[in-house]
């Protein structure tokens, strides 16, 4: 083909390609009217640099004018399509009247004039090829482009301006490419006889370069995906076939000219080289690729990371809250970021987090009347400020609908939030609510907010919701369990008063022995203080009696206090000892013969106190199983190295108990006695469990029970 005889045509070529493929992408993957206009206007550039490529490359003046004017089609389109563009980017209403007389005057008044030779008559033969001769109305046509040209670019300015942050971010990308776009007006200069090469296709490059960073990195037309992975690859690949086409040719000569191998032989042994190394220069180049070029993406997979596992492991939600927020707020490098959480009780919204700027709000309260709660709540969608302001500004709204609109500008404006990212809940717990809501400042960069920051904050805020819910699940059922445990150790002191109250007999007779001798030792003191018989009897009998009555009292007040769990070596046999010491005497009175076989044992890790309660209470059940006829108590200890615990059991010859009653008798307020409270046996069982000990029961009706407590050795 006659293209490739002038290598001066082939960057042209190569624009117009591209701009057909980038306009009919951005199109088809999505539908919208700002996307189509963008398309239109690709397309007008291709079929200037169409127009151009072939008319540089034509044989005959004839033809490379034909090919001129067809190029100027594309030329009278580009101006006008970008206005078109811009008008409708910016949603001005009141110059969107102005499109169609433009379309108008270019299709029907500059077009007819071009073909009829008015503003072009033939072409110049120069060295590189034919190129557009001008006329002396040419002039014209360029004023007309250049005011036009300024109107687009006046109408970008006018709205860079407005103090919109995100909308001044992706305008000032537009007027960059805009300004950088007119010049490929230095290929008029060559209308006009002078012989310099039209480098325009030059700026038409730079100019959609700008705008593909816009896509790709401030969401001017949510083609990013295309523009950072699509094009970026395909230009590596290019680069990749470029090294090794090289290297082939490298190879081939070094092969022939060290080795003497033919042509042949030589490419042969090149090719199997590059194979082996193509793969991992392949992934090599990759890599570097996704380091350098999507840095921002993996900085943000490791900020979904970092969040995730915080939301996992914190259970307390006013951590869990700050946590998340500091997160996003310096992985972003916000200005400010807040955390407003719902307390559902009194219908109102706390900010429980704040970084930068908006630390004084730390504490704030909102009503949950807000008309932005409300909007949130009901879309479930990112809200951006500036995409608020550019909606309310529309003619076409209702007037409820622009008065909805500004209440929420000047809500967001109270949060000081450029974005909010609404988190809700949709588990059974606590149904559909709006229980946390984001509120991000502006970027320190300047930045907007990209596609990717969408992305990733509404994945932060689903797994908010969730994380919230838990953690308000978990608050709610750790005061449930502290109100159990406060219910449980009031139980269980009770069940020790009541311990207390069926000891109290034996108990008062304990202490009422020595009380009796030192009383009547009181009284003849007087008479009988210097005799030498009375002093020695006072000396034996007295001081025993009231260490006596101190032991007695010291151990009641110990068992009566509420304790602590206090893990310690214990010896079990002084436990059990000091249990049998303090109900011995109501056992005397209920005529029981108490029997003690305690073995050489270990120690155990335990509680004292509570081990003697747990004792006391099997041995005051064993009493009262043999109160009407009498009977034996035996209190056996041993050790079982099998398991390398400590045998403790309780046996008494009473009554014993059903099978059906032994199912039931660790179960809480289940009883056979008529003033029983049923929980003795649940407190003693508890208590063993947290001793990480077991207790078993053996019983037969009519011949008595067995209880053994089996507990650990101490360590």
């Amino acid at each position: 083909m006659a293209i490739f005889n002038n290598p001066y045509a082939y960057l042209n070529i190569f624009c117009a390609v591209f701009l057909i493929t980038l306009g009919c992408f951005v199109f088809l993957f999505k539908k919208t009217k700002t996307n189509f206009i963008f398309s239109l206007l690709t397309t007008s550039a291709a079929i200037w640099q169409f127009g151009t490529a072939l008319t540089i490359m034509s044989k005959d003046p004839n033809t490379a004018f034909l090919w001129t004017k067809f190029s100027y089609l594309g030329v009278t389109l580009i101006p006008i399509t970008m206005f078109h563009f811009v008008v409708n980017y910016l949603n001005i209403n009141n110059a969107k009247r102005y499109i169609p007389i433009a379309y108008f005057i270019g299709l029907f008044v500059f077009m007819p004039l071009t073909w009829m030779n008015i503003f072009l008559n033939g072409v110049y033969k120069f060295d590189w090829g034919y190129w557009f001769k001008a006329t002396a109305i040419h002039p014209f046509y360029v004023l007309s482009y250049s005011t036009l040209f300024f109107v687009n670019l006046f109408l970008l300015y006018r709205a860079y301006k407005n103090p919109i942050n995100i909308q001044r971010e992706r305008i000032k990308y537009l007027l960059i490419a805009l300004f950088i776009s007119y010049g490929g007006a230095i290929d008029y200069l060559t209308d006009y006889g002078l012989n310099i090469y039209p480098s325009g296709y030059v700026f038409v490059v730079i100019c959609l370069s700008v705008i593909a960073y816009a896509i790709a990195h401030h969401r001017l037309m949510d083609v990013e995906v295309f523009i950072r992975r699509g094009l970026l690859y395909s230009f590596l690949m290019a680069f990749i076939v470029g090294i090794y086409s090289f290297l082939i040719f490298l190879g081939q000569n070094i092969f022939q000219a060290t080795l003497r191998l033919n042509q042949w032989v030589a490419t042969i042994i090149t090719a199997f080289i590059i194979a082996i190394g193509y793969k991992p220069l392949e992934t090599f180049i990759i890599d570097l690729t996704n380091k350098y070029f999507f840095k921002k993406k993996y900085d943000y997979q490791q900020t979904l990371k970092d969040s995730s596992e915080a939301m996992s492991l914190l259970t307390d939600i006013d951590r869990l809250i700050k946590l998340s927020t500091r997160i996003v707020a310096r992985r972003m490098e916000l200005e400010e970021a807040s955390t407003l959480v719902y307390d559902e009780p009194h219908h109102k919204y706390i900010v429980r987090a704040a970084e930068g700027k908006s630390k004084d709000m730390l504490g704030t309260t909102f009503s949950d009347n807000f008309e932005l709660f409300s909007h949130l709540f009901k879309t479930n969608q990112i809200l951006i400020k500036d995409e608020v302001l550019h909606t309310s500004d529309s003619k076409f709204l209702m007037s409820d609908e622009k008065k909805r609109l500004k209440a929420i500008i000047k809500e967001m404006e109270k949060l000081h939030a450029q974005i909010c990212v609404p988190s809700i809940t949709r588990g059974k717990y606590m149904g559909n609510k709006l229980v946390a809501i984001f509120c991000l400042g502006e970027k320190k960069s300047g930045d907007m907010y990209t596609n990717e920051d969408i992305q990733l904050l509404s994945t932060l805020a689903n797994q908010a919701a969730v994380a919230v819910e838990n953690a308000l699940m978990y608050s709610e059922l750790m005061s449930k369990y502290q109100e159990l445990k406060t219910t449980k150790d009031q139980l269980v002191q009770s069940e020790k008063l009541a311990s207390l109250g069926t000891m109290a007999a034996g108990i008062a007779h304990e202490i009422k022995n020595p009380l009796t001798s030192i009383q009547l030792f009181s009284q003849m003191m007087a008479e009988k203080f210097d005799d030498h018989e009375f002093r020695q009897k006072f000396t034996e009998i007295v001081p025993p009696e009231v260490d006596r009555l101190n032991r007695i009292v010291s151990e009641l007040v110990t068992f009566a206090k509420p304790s602590k769990m206090t893990m310690e070596p214990s010896n079990l046999n002084d436990v059990l000892e000091k249990s049998i010491r303090l109900s011995e005497i109501s056992f005397k009175k209920m005529n029981l013969k108490i029997v003690r076989e305690l073995g050489q044992v270990p120690q155990v890790t335990a509680d004292g106190q509570k081990l003697m309660q747990t004792f006391l209470n099997l041995m005051m059940n064993a009493a009262h199983s043999m109160e009407e006829k009498g009977g034996t108590l035996t209190i056996r200890t041993s050790f079982d190295p099998a398991s390398n615990m400590v045998l403790a059991s309780v046996i008494d010859t009473g009554t014993g108990m059903s099978p059906d009653t032994i199912k039931q008798i660790f179960d809480p307020f289940f009883t056979t006695k008529e003033k029983g409270t049923g929980l003795g046996l649940a407190i003693t069982k508890r208590i063993i469990d947290e001793h990480n000990g077991k207790i078993s029961v053996k019983s037969e009706v009519g011949k008595g029970t067995t209880f053994t407590v089996s507990l650990p050795i101490a360590k």
